[in-house]
């Protein structure tokens, strides 16, 4: 995360490129980047973009959400349960993997932190994180996702950000749940997203990550995200030809469950690489971001309640009923996309 940036200078590493990873003309001009996305979490099918000529490449869901699974029990439930019980019903001793525990106090807003230290030889550990907040119903999952993907909210609670922007969506969900097999909820939701941190007292960061929303019939939903593979550099925003050192999200996802009308719980799952820092300072540092991101959604879900910030964004948005009308879709086209395609960022 973009905060590691403005605490530690890292050492000089040189990150050779994989072999063997073909390029598309348009990024064949560019400096390459080491890259980064797990081979194993894509397919080699695409999808069309909403931008002429940008094909997107698939993850493969099974895959990624079988390990989504493995280490998010909130996620499994989302999938695999119509009446998901939260963070209370959660059977530590089915976990896959051995997690060391960093921090668990019922009665903190971030009631439980675990690790896995050097998760799938990557250098740094996966974190997880668990929390119940209180706010609306309504869009939970996609203002959760702001928090991250919006340079208004994020800005708030991560002053180092520089860049927070969509690049590309899916033309046609259609095909994302086709491809999904209709098997992990509905796909809201699905994208590229760029990130890049601001100069400090060392270079920039940037990522280039494929995300998207799934939302289950029980209101519990799933936010995932990935880095992409080297052959998808093409995609980096034109306006920023530049390449910068590359930060990688090796496996993210959020997972919201519904505890009533006013509750929810939360579990976020991060391993991020940050592009020159060894693992065991990126470990300290995220859990810090992390739980500042928790303090902020504390008190920006709540004002959902009490006529604050949230609520009156909600109330200025178009409701369900409205947004299924056809006359009132065209009259609200461009401000429902507006909304929903700011999630597509990388966490």
């Amino acid at each position: 995360l973009p905060t590691i940036a403005a605490r530690y200078e890292p050492s000089p590493i040189a990150i050779p490129r994989r072999k063997g990873v073909p390029t598309t003309p348009k990024c064949a001009s560019r400096r390459l980047i080491a890259a980064f996305g797990n081979p194993k979490y894509f397919t080699d099918k695409l999808i069309p973009a909403d931008k002429p000529g940008a094909m997107l490449k698939v993850p493969n869901f099974d895959t990624l959400f079988d390990e989504i699974c493995k280490v998010s029990p909130l996620a499994k439930q989302a999938i695999t349960q119509d009446k998901p019980g939260g963070i209370n019903a959660i059977d530590n001793t089915a976990d896959v993997y051995k997690w060391k525990v960093t921090d668990s106090n019922p009665n903190r807003l971030v009631s439980h932190i675990d690790k896995i230290d050097n998760f799938q030889k990557n250098g740094v550990p996966l974190l997880r994180f668990r929390s119940t907040l209180h706010g609306p119903t309504e869009r939970r999952a996609l203002c959760f996702g702001e928090l991250i993907s919006t340079t208004e909210l994020r800005t708030k609670w991560d002053a180092t950000n520089a860049i927070v922007d969509t690049t590309y969506y899916a033309a046609d969900l259609k095909e994302v749940d086709e491809l999904q097999g209709h098997k992990y909820g509905e796909s809201l939701l699905f994208g590229i997203g760029y990130v890049k941190t601001k100069q400090s007292v060392v270079s920039p960061r940037e990522q280039l990550t494929i995300c998207g929303l799934q939302e289950f019939p029980s209101g519990a939903a799933i936010i995932w995200g990935l880095e992409l593979e080297e052959d998808q550099n093409y995609l980096f925003p034109d306006d920023q030809p530049k390449r910068m050192p590359r930060s990688t999200t090796h496996l993210f996802s959020t997972t919201i469950i519904p505890k009533g009308d006013d509750t929810f719980d939360v579990e976020y799952v991060l391993q991020l690489e940050v592009g020159g820092f060894p693992g065991w300072l990126t470990g300290p540092v995220v859990i810090d971001t992390v739980k500042k991101m928790f303090r902020f959604a504390d008190g920006y879900f709540k004002s959902g309640l009490d006529g604050g910030d949230l609520a009156k964004k909600l109330a200025s948005m178009p409701d369900d009923e409205d947004a299924a009308d056809p006359e009132s879709r065209e009259l609200n086209e461009s401000s429902v996309l507006d909304e929903e395609q700011t999630l597509l960022m990388p966490p």
